[in-house]
């Protein structure tokens, strides 16, 4: 059996950033291209170490660096979770001398974690492939796994032993790896078990007294650790299962608080939870906010409040943990001492992360005294049980507060109201004229940058395809500003950091002042295109260019930049230089210029640059007049704002005038 990965012409399309027919018309066009090793007539396999020498010579990818190169044999070998764990297990087991069939990518990743380290080399690997189709699904962003650890934490001593019953990613388990020494685990999926305990063992906060396990099956079916007590219990458990078990389980002496509705798949991770907890020890549970507030979980719910159980929930914005797309909950539970009762619960929200300090706080004080936490509207209160124990129970954070007002909105509406008739005045100067209208059809003949390239009119550049932590995590030591994707949709200067290390000029140009940014990607939606097409500035200037995207650096003296980026702005020449369905790809190279004299360009160029400017302008008026539209809304029904008294009528001004 071959050693060298393979690759089909799929995989060889991806390295390439082209379509799969680019790679048959390769096959066809160029006797040197590599030989099939594999396969079969109508879906060969090409060897990846062959191809990518092919690709670099004819000039179509840059040198792969070696991390970028061990996630491609990892890709090309079949089962991605199958073979990161075999490499896991290989790093934890100190690197031997690798046998069998992958033996050489066992030895790539041997040579990279001997100058980057095993940790570094498999968080890496591991990112790639929770960010790729392969994965299981997101991961739990740190700032989310931070808090979830804070709370567990809070009032008491280091957790020595935690347990996640459903885990994914390892990610919440991660969050105590520092304090815990006990850390136990169970995923559904068989192939994910190993892969998950790898990552925590080689994490680099990881100590060699950390005991790792993380066993394989359904826990509500399956439980692995039956018996055991933990300190703290985590985990962001399935959601809306209708087959959890209902029928089979119903005499479990798991469901202390009662036996959970076939809908309630959720209240039994719940007690599953509170089973596996010591007297006094502390439960957090990422839970859908319809739990909160469902019919059927209704006594479950009454019962966990009247016994002490539920001691929290913390409402969460929208895009705090997978699924990214709905607004959780938190849910704080203690396993009964017995002894005093507690008397209220704590509600609090979070409309960013921002607000997590003040919630780790309200907490804090709700567990000295619950009585005497001074509500913040909107923000935290406790609610005394008896409030709560009615029909409905309702335990959703936003019935339980109070409205949030806003004490200074006068002095806020004021100032919005200035700045934006400080804008309305400056627009007018910026409405553009109307041009001249040209008789007939243009005259003019387009090339495609493609064309423009080889004569040095521009020169085109593409980031890599993955840039490290892709601004998601501040990097250790020196970094350099990158410019991404997003700040190009929210037209702001670079946001994110890229490590100065990784900082290459062949994986991640520089940018300088007049160069044009485009993305790769065009959207379903077309309007965004033109507002992504960006001329870098000086708040561009020295920044690295992000992934997903193209940087064109015309020839200041051939080819004007304001003339360039105005014609890529048409979304239509965007979409057929692309390929893709929903998601189009676009190749840059196909986009056709108008071949015009400088001052021609000069003059489009300049009428472009006016037009976005007053675009810019005429958004930026219309969402201050949204606000103060808001604002005043907001400060008249809260009763903060009073509206000025009407002009007397007719009728009044008569009996001033008869007064004596």
């Amino acid at each position: 059996m071959p050693t060298s990965p393979q690759v089909t012409a799929a995989e060889i399309a991806r390295i390439a950033g082209v379509g799969r027919a680019a790679v048959s018309n390769w096959r066809r066009r160029f006797d040197d291209f590599p030989r099939p090793v594999g396969g079969s007539d109508a879906s060969p396999t090409f060897a990846l170490s062959q191809v990518e020498g092919w690709l670099r010579a004819q000039g179509k990818i840059a040198e792969v660096a070696p991390e970028e190169h061990l996630w491609r044999m990892v890709a090309a070998s079949g089962d991605i979770p199958e073979r990161l764990a075999d490499i896991g297990d290989h790093l934890l087991a100190g690197s031997p001398a690798p046998v069998g069939p992958h033996a050489a990518l066992l030895r790539a990743a041997t040579d990279l974690a001997g100058s980057r380290g095993a940790p570094a080399v498999f968080a890496d690997l591991y990112t790639r492939f929770a960010e790729s189709a392969a994965g299981p699904g997101g991961v739990t962003p740190p700032a989310t796994v931070a808090l979830i650890a804070e709370l567990a934490g809070v009032g008491r001593e280091s957790a020595t032993s935690v347990l996640n019953p459903a885990t994914t990613h390892g990610d919440l388990l991660l969050g105590f790896v520092r304090t815990a020494r006990t850390l136990r685990g169970q995923t559904e999926a068989p192939a994910l078990a190993r892969l998950v305990r790898a990552r925590i063992a080689l994490h680099p906060d990881a100590g060699p007294d950390t005991d790792v396990a993380v066993a394989e099956d359904d826990a509500l079916r399956a439980d692995a650790w039956p018996g055991e007590l933990f300190d703290t219990v985590v985990g962001n458990p399935p959601f809306n299962d209708r087959n959890w078990g209902h029928d089979e389980l119903a005499y479990d002496p798991r469901w202390e608080y009662g036996l959970p509705a076939r809908t309630e798949s959720e209240l039994a991770w719940v007690q599953h939870a509170l089973a596996h907890t010591r007297v006094g020890g502390r439960v957090v549970l990422l839970m859908p906010p319809a739990v909160a507030a469902r019919g059927s979980g209704r006594r479950i719910r009454a019962e966990l409040l009247r016994r002490g159980a539920l001691r929290a929930v913390i409402a969460l914005p929208a895009g705090a943990a997978p699924p990214f797309g709905v607004a959780l909950h938190l849910w704080l539970l203690e396993r009964p001492t017995g002894a005093l009762m507690p008397s209220h619960v704590l509600f609090a929200a979070l409309e960013d992360a921002a607000e997590a300090r003040a919630a780790v706080g309200a907490w804090r004080e709700f567990g000295t005294d619950p009585g005497a936490l001074v509500e913040v509207p909107g923000r935290h209160r406790a609610v005394p049980l008896i409030e709560l124990l009615d029909d409905n129970v309702d335990l959703t954070p936003a019935h339980n507060l109070p409205e949030r007002t806003d004490l200074n909105v006068a002095e806020r509406v004021h100032d919005t109201r200035e700045r934006l008739l400080a804008r309305l005045t400056r627009l007018p100067a910026l409405v553009p004229p109307v041009p001249d209208a040209d008789t007939g059809t243009p005259t003019w003949r387009s090339v495609a940058l493609a064309d423009l390239a080889r004569t040095g009119a521009v020169t085109l550049y593409r980031s890599a395809s993955r840039s490290g932590r892709g601004g998601r995590e501040t990097p250790t030591g020196p970094t350099v500003p990158m410019l991404t994707t997003t700040d190009l949709a929210a037209a702001v200067p670079p946001s994110a950091r890229l490590a100065a290390a990784e900082a290459d000029e062949a994986q991640h140009p520089r940018i300088r002042a007049g160069d044009v940014i485009v993305p790769t990607l065009l959207g379903s939606g077309e309007s965004g295109w033109a507002d992504a097409v960006r001329v870098a500035g000086a708040a561009e200037q020295g920044a690295v260019l992000g992934p997903n995207l193209h940087l064109l650096r015309p020839d200041p003296a051939t080819l004007d930049p304001w003339f360039l980026a105005g014609f890529l702005t048409d979304p239509a020449h965007a979409k057929r230089a692309g390929y893709g369905s929903s998601i189009v790809r676009v190749d840059v190279r196909r986009i056709e210029i108008p071949l015009l004299p400088p001052a021609r360009q000069r003059a489009y160029g300049e009428t472009f640059r006016a037009l976005r400017a007053f675009v810019a302008e005429l958004r930026a008026t219309a969402a201050l007049g949204e606000e103060l539209g808001r604002g005043l809304l907001e400060g008249l029904t809260a009763g903060l704002l009073s509206p000025p008294d009407p002009p007397p009528g007719p009728e009044t001004r008569r009996r001033v005038a008869d007064a004596p």
